[in-house]
């Protein structure tokens, strides 16, 4: 009985190791930040890890309403065109249709109005894709005035290239267990 046990246990634990049919393997992200306006620019790689063609639905969430988005867009970097989607609460979703071991390069760019002392990237959902990412880079930049009162993630090198202050991150086998935020004082001159 017990050796049934081990075998059963066995094979599951073997079967919940297989990688899902998609995986959300890299993100690169530039993050500026002008006057009251943020934008989120990245580059997010998906890859098909079936030998079939593999059609998902990808929500991407925002961190604020819909209302203060003013810009998005999905452009597929491989295939050169842009991607339809549809606003869904604090989201959109989209499709992807990936060939069979295959990876997909999305650029995703958004830019948020209003913005008070306080920006939010939403890292977290990462946890959903159930493994982290091989890679991820980010940058953060904004005008030289402004004081930076903290970040959710030291960065890892400061630069201050003509009026600007940029930021950068590097991060391997990243599953981030807070968002990416940035409090700062407002626009003092």
């Amino acid at each position: 009985m017990s050796l049934l046990f081990l075998s059963c246990l066995a094979l599951f634990c073997f079967q919940t190791q297989e990688r899902p049919p998609v995986s959300f393997t890299e993100e690169y992200i530039e993050f500026r930040l002008r006057e009251a306006t943020f934008t989120v620019n990245g580059i997010y790689y998906f890859v098909n890890n079936t030998a079939n063609i593999v059609s998902k639905e990808i929500y991407y969430p925002f961190p604020v309403l819909m209302s203060d988005i003013d810009s998005v867009h999905v452009f597929d970097i491989e295939q050169g065109q842009f991607l339809g989607f549809e606003k869904l609460g604090q989201a959109v979703v989209f499709r992807l249709n990936i060939l069979p071991n295959d990876t997909v390069k999305l650029n995703i760019f958004y830019r948020q109005k209003g913005v008070k002392d306080t920006v939010k990237y939403i890292l977290t959902t990462t946890k959903n894709w159930g493994e982290p990412l091989k890679k991820a880079e980010y940058t953060f930049e904004t005008e030289q005035y402004r004081k930076i009162r903290s970040f959710s993630y030291p960065p890892d090198k400061t630069s201050y290239p003509g009026h600007e202050q940029k930021y950068f991150w590097s991060r391997k086998d990243f599953l981030p267990e807070k968002d990416f935020l940035v409090d700062f004082r407002k626009n003092i001159k």
